[in-house]
């Protein structure tokens, strides 16, 4: 083997190794927790920020109630628990699948299956079929209505 085939080897070696090595699990830092609960949770005065992103000072003190939960060693759903005790479902970012929430998923998929549906039922049955055109006897009262209706004007 050349040396530039072993150089290119060890390379490749190399950075297969770094890539598994980052690849491995790790345990999650508190601050890490702390920083991943609070974009879950909405801010209460920011327009759709979440607590980790917002400058506010509501949101400050809500990542401190979060960071001295997670110190205190609640568990995420305890944590969400208390929030959602609090300010209920809307504080989640992400609303839940069950219960009233749940229509916010449900509603537009729902609505894509049923214009799917609808999109496929009309391709099915093809072009209507043409109009057919009046008989003689329908036209010859047609006339006659057009005529009584311009008498009376």
């Amino acid at each position: 083997m050349s040396g530039r085939r072993l150089a290119m080897l060890v390379a490749v070696l190399a950075v297969a190794g770094a890539v598994a090595w980052s690849a491995l699990p790790r345990p999650e830092t508190q601050t890490e927790r702390v920083d991943r609960i609070a974009s879950q949770l909405r801010c209460v005065v920011c327009q759709g920020l979440s607590v980790r992103d917002s400058p506010s000072e509501t949101a400050r003190q809500m990542r401190a109630v979060v960071s001295q939960r997670v110190g205190e060693g609640r568990t995420d759903r305890q944590i969400f628990d208390e929030f959602r005790d609090a300010y209920g479902d809307w504080i989640i970012l992400s609303p839940p699948l069950l219960g009233w929430t749940g229509l916010i998923w449900l509603v537009p998929v729902a609505a894509l299956l049923l214009g799917l549906l609808l999109a496929v039922r009309w391709i099915r049955a093809g072009p209507p079929p043409p109009k057919a055109d009046p008989s003689p006897a329908d036209l010859a009262m047609l006339r006659e209505r057009a005529a009584r209706e311009e008498a009376l004007d």
